[in-house]
């Protein structure tokens, strides 16, 4: 009888431990959690500690809260000019609604499956909207931001809040990168001999308005100095003739003087003229009567 009365106290025992344990459960703090009865939403407990369910009818479904990182593999995009370019990205999230990231794929594996879609959908379309020397440009930023837009709109239907896009490189395929290159060094060379071209045409252009305009200027210039010698010549003869008006002798001496410098101004200067010629009619006289 004690026997038997030792035997039922074991399996009450048991059977109470094995209740308790299925009606509890521990949530950590990177942790939230999901309690479902037979297969349906109960609640959602995202605080940290020991929690309670009904035993052998609830079931707890886990989810990560903390920021998760998925490192999709590389993409091959066609672009807007039909050439093919490489996208690497990623993208950071969380689960922010654990029950709508249950019901649209049941856990985060299945969340980063579609998310890598979504991603991928994304890159695809944006890139492949682009020429390719956009793709390849410093102007990734906003192509970036308006992946990142999208990836976020489509991914916050399935409950994951994405916190960044990013994309690590864009580039060629390793078996077209030589062509390429050498298709945009030759394209770069004839964009160079056409604008040296057009320097050249603009530089000769130039120096022949500058030729022009050279001598239109001297012209205009011999012509104003032309005018000014005139002028000046009538200005000295106007002045001449006062002087001779005003005193015919003394006129005659400063004439005389300035004809004397200019004749004997080198050395050694021989003359030949008579005595009498009126070219030395000051040497006797100052006042120029002829001995």
């Amino acid at each position: 009888m004690n026997n038997m009365k030792t035997l039922i106290a074991l399996i009450v025992v048991g059977i109470s431990v094995v209740v308790l344990g299925a009606s509890v459960f521990t949530v950590k703090e990177t942790e939230q959690a999901l309690i479902l009865e037979f297969g349906k939403w109960k609640r959602t407990v995202t605080m940290p500690g020991l929690h309670f369910k009904t035993p052998f009818v609830q079931d707890v479904v886990y989810f990560d809260k903390r920021i998760l990182l998925l490192d999709t593999p590389e993409l091959i995009v066609i672009t807007e000019d039909q050439k093919r370019i490489i996208v690497d990205a990623f993208t950071e999230f969380r689960v922010d609604d654990p029950l709508k990231v249950y019901q649209a794929v049941r856990n985060v594996p299945g969340a980063e499956s579609r998310l890598s879609t979504i991603l991928n959908s994304n890159l695809r379309k944006v890139f492949g909207q682009q020429a390719f020397k956009t793709a390849l440009s410093g102007e990734r930023k906003d192509l970036r931001k308006s992946i990142s837009d999208s990836v976020k709109s489509e991914a916050e239907e399935l409950g994951i809040k994405v916190v960044d896009v990013r994309i690590k490189r864009t580039d060629l395929p390793a078996e077209n990168s030589k062509s390429i290159f050498n298709s945009m060094i030759a394209e770069r060379n004839q964009v160079a001999r056409e604008i040296r071209a057009r320097g050249e045409e603009m530089a000769i252009r130039i120096k022949s308005k500058a030729d022009r305009d050279k001598v239109v200027i001297l012209a205009e210039a011999e012509r104003e100095a032309q005018k000014l010698r005139g002028d000046g010549d009538a200005e000295a003869a106007r002045i001449f003739a006062n002087a001779y008006n005003q005193d015919p002798e003394f006129y005659g001496f400063y004439r005389s003087m300035i004809a004397y410098r200019q004749a004997f101004a080198k050395e050694n200067t021989t003359m030949v003229l008579s005595p009498t010629s009126d070219f030395f009619k000051y040497f006797g006289d100052l006042k120029g009567l002829k001995k």
